[in-house]
This record gives C-alpha cells, structure tokens and sequence, in this order.
C-alpha cells in the first residue's frame, strides 16, 4: 500500500513539476520585455529602447510591438515609429496599430481599465546574428499621448531558412 501512495506521489510531482516548468517564456521568444510610460502620458522625445540578441542565422524572426493602454485612451488608433539598430542593420518606419473598432469597442485583450495589444510588425525577417536596439516612439499629433501605460516588443524565432 505504501509503494502504491509513493508512486503516485511521485508520478503527482513529476507532472506538477511539468506543469510549472511549462509555465515560463515560451523556447523560441528570443526577446520580450515592456517599458514603463510615466505618468501614463508619453511625449514625442521618450522612445523607448530595447536591446536583443540574434543568435541563430538559420531562422527568420518575427517583431511584435505591445501596448498597454487605459480605458481613458482618446483615440481608436496609434501610430508609432519603429527602428531597429544594429550589426549593418537601419530599419525604420511607422507602423500602425488600430486601437478601438468603428464602434468604439476595444481591439485588445483585457477589461476597460488595461487592454493589452500586441501588433505583429515584421513577420520573417532574416537578421545576421548579432545584438540589436529597437527603438519605439509615438508619432501622434498630440506631443504628449495620454492613456498609454507601456510600451513593449517581442521577438520570436519563426520558420527555419531553406
């Protein structure tokens, strides 16, 4: 009886451990990190700044931009300039994010007070191994953007090269 209960302990732990150890950064998101806006109101001058690492020249990547925004966002759109920097490497353009609906309703994920977006930019770019800086600033016509809680990116290995 003993034997039975330590067995099934221990095939319990073994999946529960399984269970957490499944829980982190999932194995092919190569950079993702958010950056708090002060005082929830962005400026013009506040880019935001990221560094990752490309190490695996075998791989397209694909850049995402997150966002957090307050329910208090007075725009159904944001357009942002995005730049990434690094080892022979200049791209720069302004993206888009399309924030509310025609209705009004939000686009995100989340409830009123924080939804959360995260915009696919780049989808399978190649890059030479090497480390990058990403650089975000807002590009609205008002030089401080209230309602804007973060600012992040997400870099993930994508198909391999053929």
């Amino acid at each position: 009886m003993k034997t039975n209960l330590y067995k099934i302990t221990m095939a319990a732990t073994i999946c529960l451990l399984g269970l957490i150890s499944g829980c982190g950064v999932p194995q092919n998101t190569s950079a993702e990190e958010f950056q708090e806006i002060q005082n929830n109101t962005w400026a013009w001058s506040d880019g935001k700044r990221f560094t990752f690492t490309i190490d695996d020249s075998t791989h397209y990547y694909n850049f995402s931009i997150g966002l957090r925004i307050q329910g208090t966002y007075a725009y159904s759109n944001i357009w942002l300039i995005s730049q990434i920097q690094g080892n022979n490497t200049n791209i720069k353009e302004q993206v888009q994010i399309d924030i509310a609906d025609q209705t009004g309703r939000w686009l995100g994920e989340g409830m009123s007070n924080l939804i959360t977006y995260l915009k696919p930019v780049y989808v399978q770019k190649q890059l030479a191994p090497g480390t990058y800086t990403w650089t975000i600033s807002q590009n609205m016509r008002d030089e401080k953007l209230s309602g804007v809680v973060d600012v992040g990116i997400k870099v993930e290995k994508g198909q391999p090269i053929l």
